[in-house]
């Protein structure tokens, strides 16, 4: 009896913890954010889940101030949690009625969750809306047809290297989209820079999953199709032998595949000439490296040029009593001027159209590097990444089966076999596949 009392107040606690807001007020309608209220509007206090990468709490608190400081009928309590907690923790929310008012989310947030999310349609013109942001991140805030949430910053991959050891082997890397190495260039260039003694390793290459898309999709293949999976095409097998006869040939650090070592890690020691990472390393690097120059060139191309994006969003949820009071924090808060701020500061590409060309505090010409990426991202990656809980199966099954081909303990054309029929078998059960 004592445990099960027990269970029930840890229970009550966290979901008064996750109360979505408290009060209740017709909204202004004020997305602008005039100062001051009605003196008779109700005071409406709204919970707002949250995790952080880095600075973004701060940016996003001072923004919260300025925003209460123009409504002061609204209450915004920024909540911090671990990530790995929120999708727990907004199930528990969401299934006991007390969904929190507000909440950060990436793209399997909105898969997940996106029924219990807001309808945007139902407060602002969505087509409108979807113009403002850049087309290869629908899937970022959208559930089908209906979009359920903001994005607030996207993510690109990209080819981070170490400057110092590139000049000191005295190859140049590209300097403009014009002049980009093919994939069989980088290689080539890459082997000069080891073989010249500067560093230990070639490239390091983030666990095999999201990063390795952007080979994957730069050579014309791709997870899957209209028809069903991919994996198994000439394209695709051209991406996934070239990647494998890489690490045959030792230019890349199977470690980081095989045993979970830190990329991070290898390529600030200096060791290591080139990371295959993304925008978020920008600001890590720009804090942590002291011993080297480093700078961010474009990707190579192989048929096409590409990245994968992905990135976060703010949303809102059903039945917390102040979902219009939600809907405007949100569209304030993501307008251009708030957007530019906050990913200024926190160092982030914005995924707003309007956005392209921030002036950042540092590294502004990486930025615009990892912005062009951006720009080029293929079609297929949309298509992978925008059937809703696919993503995390065929990512998780690279992850698996990597390590086993680089082992030896499993060919790439099973490896592509496998996840093909992985993603047959979910097209086929969602509806995808006739």
């Amino acid at each position: 009896m004592k445990k099960c009392l027990t269970w029930i107040l840890a229970i009550s606690m966290v979901m008064a913890m996750l109360a979505g807001c408290s009060g209740s007020s017709s909204s202004s309608g004020d997305t602008a954010g005039s100062s001051g209220g009605s003196p008779d509007e109700k005071q409406v206090t709204m919970d707002m889940l949250w995790w952080t990468d880095g600075n973004e709490t701060q940016v996003m608190q001072d923004l919260i101030d300025e925003y209460e400081e123009l409504h002061p009928n609204i209450t915004i309590n920024l909540q911090e949690i671990a990530f790995d907690d929120l999708t727990t923790k907004l199930q528990m929310a969401i299934a006991g009625g007390e969904a929190p008012a507000l909440s950060r989310g990436t793209e399997s947030t909105v898969s997940r969750l996106g029924d219990a999310m807001v309808d945007f349609s139902e407060y602002v013109d969505t087509d409108a809306l979807q113009e403002e942001y850049i087309d290869s991140i629908d899937y970022l805030y959208k559930m089908g047809d209906k979009v359920a949430a903001v994005p607030t910053e996207v993510t690109a991959n990209g080819m981070i290297y170490n400057k110092t050891a590139f000049e000191a082997a005295g190859v140049e890397v590209p300097t403009g989209p014009d002049d980009i190495w093919t994939w069989d260039e980088f290689r080539d260039a890459l082997q000069k820079v080891v073989d010249s003694g500067v560093v230990k390793y070639g490239m390091v290459i983030d666990n095999p999953s999201h990063r390795w898309a952007t080979i994957l999709y730069e050579f014309g293949g791709s997870l899957a199709c209209k028809t069903g999976g991919n994996l198994s095409s000439k394209e695709s097998m051209d991406a996934i032998n070239f990647t494998k006869q890489l690490y045959d040939d030792g230019l890349a650090v199977s470690s980081v595949w095989l045993s979970g070592e830190d990329p991070n890690n290898l390529f600030r020691s200096g060791q290591v000439a080139v990371h295959l990472s993304g925008t978020w390393m920008i600001q890590n690097y720009e804090e942590n490296i002291k011993d080297f120059e480093w700078g961010v060139t474009y990707m190579p191309v192989g048929t096409t040029r590409s990245s994968v994006p992905g990135g976060k969003n703010i949303t809102a949820f059903k039945g917390t009593g102040c979902e219009q009071e939600a809907v405007d924090f949100i569209m304030w808060v993501t307008a251009k001027e708030q957007n530019e701020r906050y990913c200024k500061e926190c160092l982030y590409v914005s995924p707003r159209v309007d956005n392209a060309n921030i002036e950042y505090p540092v590294r502004s010409e990486e930025f615009a590097i990892f912005a062009d990426e951006l720009a080029n991202t293929v079609p297929a990656a949309g298509f992978d990444m925008g059937m809703p809980g696919y993503a995390s199966i065929a990512l998780l099954d690279l992850q698996n089966f990597w390590p086993e081909v680089l082992a030896g303990t499993m060919t790439p054309e099973e490896m592509a076999q496998q996840i093909d029929t992985d993603t047959n078998e979910f097209m086929q059960e969602n509806g995808y596949l006739g």
